[in-house]
Order: C-alpha cells, then structure tokens, then sequence
C-alpha cells in the first residue's frame, strides 16, 4: 500500500522450499516495496514501511537473517538501496492497524488505484511470483 493505492502478487506453487518460508515471504513483501521505490525514481530518501512481522523488521535492522533465502533477500535489497542513497525505516505496525493485511488476504483495492508495477522482478523469485 502507497497511499491508497496498492499492489499484490501471488505466491506460485513450489515457493516453499529450500528454507523458503512465510519469512521469506515476508521478507518479499518489503523487497518488491524496495523495488517500487526505485522504479518511481527516488534518491537521496528515507522511506519509512510499515510491517507487522517483527521478523523481517528485526532481520533487516541486523542486516541479517539465520534463514539463508532471507538473506538473500536483505542482501538484494541493500543493493538497490545503495545506489540510490535510500534509507529504508521499517517501523511495526500491529495487523489490525496494518492498511496491507485485507490485499495480503485477497481483498484487493479498486483498480484504478492499482500501482503501475511494471520492474522486472530479480531470477530469485520470478518462479514462485505472479503480479496479481
């Protein structure tokens, strides 16, 4: 969610495995969030995501993860961060108050607030997403 407007993907089958897990999930939900951010542009900023998976936000302030496909993921991200100077702040928000739990159910926004995400998504999860 941007505003009011949203996006969403859809996990593919065979997505759960190899140390892939709702985490990891997780942790691609706030990697495509990065990825929008630098498909519109933005340098120099601080974004500020609001999340309720205390994981993920916990992992990306580490800079790390035990789970290695998480890993992978924080390290995907700060290498779109970085060449743009963007500073990612991830701040927890409780799931009834989080604006994205309804779409990361399936209760999708209008269309027409439908965010344009046209990036191309890294080889890494091409196979297990699909742009709702």
């Amino acid at each position: 969610m941007v505003g009011q407007r949203w996006a969403a993907w859809q996990l593919l089958d065979g997505w759960k495995s190899e140390g892939r897990d709702i985490g990891w999930a997780e942790s691609v939900a706030l990697e495509l969030a990065v990825l929008w951010v630098v498909e519109e542009s933005l340098v120099d900023s601080e974004i500020k995501v609001r999340g309720d998976n205390t994981g993920v936000i916990g992992a990306f302030a580490k800079g790390h993860s035990r789970n290695v496909p998480r890993n992978n993921c924080i390290c995907r991200i700060a290498s779109l961060l970085i060449p743009h100077n963007i500073t990612i702040l991830p701040v927890y928000v409780p799931s009834a108050a989080n604006r994205a739990d309804p779409v990361s159910h399936g209760i999708l926004g209008l269309p027409h607030h439908c965010l344009n995400c046209s990036f191309k998504l890294p080889d890494e999860l091409s196979t297990f997403l699909h742009c709702v």
